[in-house]
């Protein structure tokens, strides 16, 4: 039998209206267990069908022996048992003719030749009814649209929002995203944990999530491809709509020789990968935490028509930093009209030269922190040089907390134009005034150098949205 085309699949992966979980436990802390935890705390609507060969209630929810059992149609089997015991309740799924399957257990190709051959077994009895499989070796995906998540790392309720991921790994759908839920302020709309990729793939994945009108960007941790022409070909058109960020695993051979043991891929030559991202389009970052930083500012600005940054920053030598860190990345620092620097001559110290960044120490003692900061900031988005401006802001018990509330009144006058916070000074009043900030869409970025390598990906992925084809 054929498989599944994309487009219907993915349905029963990302919004299925019942969901079987082979292997479920009424033991807190297990892998069956928390599942069933975590479907409970976000509210999933759908049917929730335990399969444990006990039969007994688990959580309030009935349970059953087998798949067989099921009296009713199940769009998305979840599994957590040891790979030997896959074998015989996927052939069960298969008879009952369940769409979508997520295998969570390792055990597979990533360890041995023995296990490649139980991979190739799951593979041909999938086929024969159309089932498709994301896995195994992973903890699989969650979709905050529709309250679902088959991970088995206790997460919680789950912060909706507009970004989603692919990874080949179970990271991003684990403690990846218990970070983003405690550290954080954005939420995330959809996470596919690929694992080792024996069914479902990338490619697949990213043309879905590329009409999915709940992801505004795509952010991706790859090992390698089965299919990377296929995958690039989905990609350059996706790039047109909507940003792809891509984290290469194995760049070097030690990295190289490590995936082969994580995820049964290859890794393949990194610089025939750096270039085929150029032409689709891509944008690369080579840091974990780039698809954290990355996220945070599109989660929270728009993206920047342009590499023309403005800045602002409480001392001269935070400034020089700034000024250092554009040049070297490959932004460019803007050139304030005539109108912008009169007025900024007009507020400052006469003994200032006038320079962007703009040296806030000859101006808050003229105005006041509060005035200073707010009229020097919407100067900045005003001006038709500037694309983005980045903000240091100074966090101290002496300084009002005004100075942060005008931020988010300025973003919403400039929509088109991100601001992005950095902070210097007292950790406890930056934590504060970070949660104030980012809880109003304003995204803060620790050390500062991060706020303007974020901004430099997010040039690369406007030029990608507006280039020829």
């Amino acid at each position: 039998m054929l498989r599944k085309a994309m487009s219907d699949v993915f349905k029963y992966f990302f919004e299925p209206r019942s969901v079987a979980i082979i292997g479920a436990s009424k033991t807190p802390g297990k892998a069956g267990n928390e599942i069933l935890v975590n479907l409970l705390a976000n509210g999933y609507p759908g049917k929730i069908y335990p399969v444990n060969p006990s039969g007994e209630e688990i959580m309030g929810l009935p349970s059953y022996r087998s798949v067989k059992e099921i009296p009713g149609s199940v769009d998305l089997a979840v599994f957590v048992v040891p790979a030997e015991k896959t074998l015989e309740p996927l052939r069960e799924c298969a008879e009952k003719k369940v769409p979508a399957a997520v295998i969570a257990s390792g055990g597979y190709a990533e360890v041995d030749g023995q296990g490649a051959l139980r991979q190739e077994e799951l593979l041909a009895v999938a086929r024969t009814s159309g089932m498709r499989i994301i896995g195994p070796n992973t903890s699989g995906l969650s979709s905050t649209p529709a309250s679902l998540t088959t991970t088995f790392f206790p997460l919680g309720k789950i912060r909706r929002g507009p970004i989603s991921y692919i990874a080949q790994t179970g990271n991003f759908a684990t403690h990846t995203m218990k970070w983003i839920m405690t550290a954080e302020n954005f939420g995330v709309a959809r996470v596919a944990g690929l694992g080792n990729k024996i069914d479902v793939e990338d490619a697949e994945v990213l043309e879905y999530l590329g009409r999915d009108p709940e992801t505004k960007a795509i952010l991706m941790y790859v090992e390698g491809f089965r299919q990377a022409r296929r995958f690039f070909e989905v990609a350059r058109e996706v790039t047109r709509k909507k940003p792809v960020i891509i984290l290469k695993g194995g760049r070097t051979k030690a990295g190289a020789e490590r995936v082969l043991t994580h995820t049964a891929s290859l890794a393949g030559d990194d610089a025939i990968f750096d270039a085929a991202c150029r032409q689709a389009g891509i944008a690369r970052v080579s840091r974990y935490f780039d698809l954290i930083n990355v996220a945070k500012g599109i989660a929270f600005q728009a993206i920047p028509a342009g590499r023309r940054v403005s800045s602002l920053a409480p001392s001269g030598a935070l400034g020089v930093v700034v000024a250092d860190a554009c040049e070297s990345l490959g932004l460019k620092m803007a050139h304030h009209s005539e109108a912008t620097l009169k007025r900024l001559r007009e507020i400052s110290a006469s003994w200032v030269a006038l320079s962007n960044p703009v040296d806030m120490s000859a101006i808050a003692p003229i105005l006041g922190p509060v005035k200073a900061y707010k009229e020097v900031i919407e100067l900045l988005l005003q001006d038709d040089g500037v694309d983005a401006v980045v903000a240091i802001l100074l966090a101290s018990p002496n300084i009002p907390a005004e100075i942060y509330s005008s931020l988010p009144e300025l973003s919403s006058h400039f929509p088109q134009k991100p601001i992005y916070v950095s902070f210097t000074g007292d950790k406890s009043y930056i934590d504060q005034a970070r949660a104030f900030l980012e809880q109003r869409s304003l995204p803060v970025f620790l050390p500062l150098e991060d706020a303007l390598e974020t901004l430099l990906v997010l040039c690369r992925c406007r030029e990608a949205l507006v280039r020829q084809r």
